[in-house]
């Protein structure tokens, strides 16, 4: 199956976190009650991105546990600086940003301690095929996680930002901290690199 064709089945449709459709001016009435001391307009906005939040770390730690922390503790930093936060600016980037940040971190403690996990991508994998009746989609799932698995960071973020959770280059390049050149290219390299991981992939479990 040819790499394009992976991320067009939309083979994560139903797993990859995508906020749900919020009108802008009843995002901002929320955040503002959640501004005002409203705990129920917190708990709504959490809950509302709580899927993002971890699939984001999910993707940098691959640890279904660790993710979960992680934007736990992410949503504890928004509820601290929400007082200060510009409600002209697009919340969820903001989350999104605070999240892998967060993520990268505690990746890099992870490996200082020398405690990084490398069997625990079986645990979206599990998740994914439970939610698939189709044996032949659940395998590809398996196959893509694997080769995303084992790219460089630097890479694998923008693709996975992109591709996958359908963000924008400008909003990736934002959140990123990088400029738009920077993204495209590394986009492009990105996609290189799987598609040279995924015919090899499928080459060894041809033979």
């Amino acid at each position: 199956m040819a790499t394009a064709h992976v991320f067009r089945l939309g083979l994560f449709s139903s797993d990859v976190p995508k906020e749900e459709t919020v009108d802008r001016t009843e995002e901002i009435a929320l955040l503002r009650r959640a501004q005002a001391g409203d705990q129920d307009a917190f708990a709504e906005v959490v809950n509302k991105h709580w899927k993002r939040a971890f699939w984001t770390a999910y993707d940098v730690l691959y640890d279904h546990d660790r993710a979960q922390d992680v934007a736990q503790e992410a949503f504890v930093k928004v509820f601290k600086a929400l007082q200060s936060y510009d409600l002209g600016r697009d919340f969820a980037s903001w989350l999104y940003r605070i999240v892998l940040n967060l993520a990268i971190d505690h990746k890099r403690r992870m490996e200082r301690d020398r405690t990084v996990p490398t069997d625990k991508v079986e645990d979206l994998v599990d998740a994914k095929k439970a939610a698939l009746e189709d044996d032949e989609k659940a395998a590809t799932i398996e196959r893509v996680e694997q080769v995303l698995r084992d790219m460089p960071e630097e890479y694998r973020i923008p693709l996975t930002m992109k591709d996958i959770d359908g963000l924008s280059v400008e909003e990736v390049a934002r959140i990123l901290d990088l400029s738009y050149s920077t993204v495209r290219w590394r986009l492009h390299r990105a996609r290189s690199l799987f598609r040279e991981r995924w015919t090899r992939l499928l080459r060894r479990e041809e033979r």
